[in-house]
């Protein structure tokens, strides 16, 4: 990608800086606003209109059953006639659902654009909601805050339950008859077996109709799996950030801050998945060995550990709010690990993952790291450094663990990851941090473990070497 394309995409995803010629923006946006009035008028028409013509046919379909499968019978016979018409009600119940949800679409992404423009002519009703709600187009900050579905008990449902409950009263009512008649020849009891089969064929549609509706109405980014993972959150009573969209927005613009700064993260990335996650490219967001070994570390049979997936780690620091309800967590954080998995790319959730988890205290993200740690954003990282980031990574507190650090790199210089000179820079890299008291070694111990075990990364002048203990 050539600069210039880099810089516009950048731009893409800042659609709030200004324009030099302001009548464009205010010509657009007016001319949204128009857009955005006539189809909500168009969506308030067209219920109305459904209403009144899906009444009607039930009722014509209802009021002259009989009449309608007798004079038919000579060619088509009563069951058929009665198939048929159960068929048209569900064909048109689809239509009408799929025509409405395709309105919705249009209002909420016309209602978006308003809100891009507003922000773009300068105009700002401010992130509180002290005037104007910061959930409707009246006073939102940000597009995402205006939701494709915003729930079951708002305007955008009630279509929905109209055309699904119409459509299933003609459904339940055809359905007795032509359930009672094929019962009947059976030599059954038609009223006992017809109409409970009759309200489960009737129940079943309504759900399915409104289940189809509720799809059409998925976000971008929003899959089943989402809907799922929301739905088990909250009855776990945990608490998440529900915004799908906004959150992987502001994930992906601290991707392309990465990209905009030049910060080359080839090597964390290998590093990242062969410390954290070696099965990374290979499971489907979770790994059942990574959660074997926090099942044993809880029950005090195996050594410490999470046994968290890259991806895990990332809709953690994402989504979740609430960090200490571990069984709780644990359960969520597999079932949106599985969404990501689905909706994005393993290297886009590999950057987003640099870009955003938590390094150090108050460090979230590569760029802050390595200010944090090194004084200055590195545009390029060497395999020390990138060893020496991740592993803070899985570091809960600011202390040097000198055995955990010293199991880890063995394992990188045994799968060839790392060289013997890296290791001697790693060593001079925990070295010079903890004489800046950026890593707590309070009595030296951890880091003289370090440096027994690799003997060439003893610090080569007298003055940087650890003062003995008297």
């Amino acid at each position: 990608m050539s600069n210039m394309d880099e810089e516009a995409a950048w731009r893409q995803h800042f659609p709030t800086y200004h324009f030099e010629d302001r009548d464009i923006a205010l010509e657009e946006y007016r001319s949204t606003s128009k857009t955005l009035e006539a189809e909500e008028r168009l969506f308030l028409n067209a219920a109305n209109i459904s209403i009144v013509i899906g009444a009607a046919f039930g009722s014509l379909a209802l009021g002259k059953l009989k009449e309608v499968t007798s004079a038919l019978s000579p060619q088509v016979p009563e069951q058929g006639t009665l198939t048929i018409i159960i068929l048209v009600a569900m064909v048109a119940g689809v239509l009408f659902l799929r025509h409405f949800a395709n309105r919705q679409k249009a209002i909420v992404f016309a209602a978006r654009k308003v809100i891009v423009l507003r922000r773009m002519l300068g105009m700002s009703y401010g992130r509180l909601q002290l005037v104007l709600p910061n959930w409707r187009i009246e006073g939102a900050d940000e597009p995402f805050a205006i939701r494709l579905f915003p729930g079951w008990s708002t305007y955008v449902a009630f279509p929905c339950y109209a055309i699904a409950g119409i459509s299933s009263v003609v459904v339940f009512f055809v359905s007795a008859v032509l359930l009672d008649a094929l019962v009947t020849e059976a030599a059954l009891n038609g009223t006992l077996y017809a109409l409970p089969l009759a309200v489960s064929v009737a129940a079943g549609w309504f759900i399915y109709q409104c289940w189809l509706y509720r799809k059409s109405l998925l976000d971008t980014h929003e899959r089943t799996s989402f809907l799922v993972a929301r739905g088990v959150a909250r009855f776990l009573r945990l608490s998440i950030d529900e915004r799908a969209e906004y959150v992987i927005y502001r994930a992906n613009l601290a991707t392309h801050e990465l990209h905009r700064l030049g910060v080359n993260l080839s090597r964390l990335k290998s590093m990242a998945v062969q410390i954290e996650d070696k099965e990374y490219f290979s499971h489907g967001g979770w790994s059942v060995r990574g959660l074997a070994r926090m099942i044993l570390s809880i029950l005090h049979l195996g050594p410490r550990s999470g046994g968290s997936t890259i991806t895990q780690q990332l809709v953690r620091t994402l989504f979740i709010y609430d960090q200490h309800k571990l069984i709780r967590r644990k359960i969520v954080e597999i079932l949106l690990a599985i969404w990501v998995s689905s909706v994005i790319s393993k290297e886009r959730q590999l950057e987003m993952y640099l870009a955003a988890v938590r390094f150090e205290y108050g460090a979230f993200g590569v760029v802050a790291a390595c200010k944090y740690f090194f004084g200055d954003i590195k545009k390029e990282i060497s395999n020390p450094e990138a060893f020496f980031l991740i592993e803070r990574l899985s570091n809960v507190r600011s202390r040097l663990l000198g055995p955990k650090v010293l199991q880890t790199l063995r394992r990188a210089v045994s799968d060839g990851v790392l060289s013997e000179e890296d290791i001697v820079e790693i060593v001079d890299l925990y070295r010079q941090m903890v004489k800046r008291k950026v890593i707590q070694d309070d009595s030296n111990s951890e880091l003289s473990m370090l440096e027994e075990a690799w003997p060439t990364a003893q610090p080569s002048h007298p003055a940087d070497a650890k003062k003995p203990r008297g």
